[in-house]
């Protein structure tokens, strides 16, 4: 009915210990709203199997789209996370000569232990779609899991956003709803709630959503439709707004369409 929607799981003890501030989840957030979707919940785990499971189930429990998990795809010992979707999806894991080839031609090893480091970053769980690294050395992986899909992302940032962009927008892309953003000024939220209550009602297939700020000391409302039912016009969504405004006294403009 409305936006696209994600869940995102965030893996590192060093999110958890202050060492690393979760920058990740604030620029996933803001894009991800962007491009038309949005992120519904967000969870950050430590390096661990059994809390890796929990966050997935959470996600997977979610009423989000789609699933990313940032972090936990390098060669050392505590990099688990295609081993924990292994096991939690009860599939095995499974040398990706694709992966391995992508990595050899763009980062040559070294030595015999870079070879083995490559090849435990290209052991991927059995059925998933490699996305190649072409900023670091760690592949990505899409797996489905029923009707969601899961991205699973490096937790490097500049990997992660190239990833993104290569395989996740494309995705929102197809899947993306169309919006509108209007700007309200001099209109308090309580005092219009009772008609964004009716257009929920008269537009079941859009999804109207109110967020009141100040902005430079004045009262600023911003209500956001969105769909993904072709056959809705959402300027006529628009035009209730707009009548109610103007006939009672503010200020209102259209400030975005997708």
């Amino acid at each position: 009915m409305g936006r696209v929607s994600a869940f995102i799981v965030n893996i590192g003890t060093e999110l958890l210990i202050g060492r690393t501030i979760n920058g990740n989840l604030q620029w996933l957030g803001s894009r991800i709203y962007s491009l038309g979707g949005e992120v519904l919940g967000s969870i950050t785990v430590h390096d661990r199997k059994n809390q890796i499971a929990f966050a997935l189930k959470c996600a997977l429990n979610s009423e989000a789209d789609f699933i990313i998990t940032t972090g936990g795809l390098g060669p050392t010992y505590d990099d688990i996370t295609m081993e924990a979707i292994a096991e939690w999806l009860g599939k095995k894991l499974v040398l990706n000569e694709n992966a391995l080839s992508f990595m050899i031609k763009l980062r040559k090893p070294m030595s015999e232990e870079s070879k083995k480091a490559y090849e435990k970053m290209a052991t991927l769980p059995e059925g998933s779609t490699p996305l190649f690294n072409y900023v670091g050395a760690a592949p990505g992986a899409m797996l489905l899991i029923g009707e969601k899909r899961l991205f699973v992302l490096p937790g490097v940032p500049r990997e992660m956003k190239d990833m993104f962009e290569r395989y996740v927008e494309p995705f929102i892309g197809h899947s993306v709803s169309r919006g509108i953003v209007t700007r309200i000024e001099e209109i308090f939220e309580a005092q219009i709630s009772p008609l964004i209550t009716k257009l929920t009602k008269s537009f079941p297939s859009v999804y109207v959503k109110s967020h009141p700020s100040m902005e430079y000391g004045k009262s600023v409302l911003r209500i956001e439709a969105w769909t993904q039912d072709s056959s809705v016009d959402l300027m006529e969504i628009y035009r209730e707004l707009e009548n109610f405004v103007k006939a009672h006294g503010g200020k209102i403009n259209l400030e975005n369409q997708t």
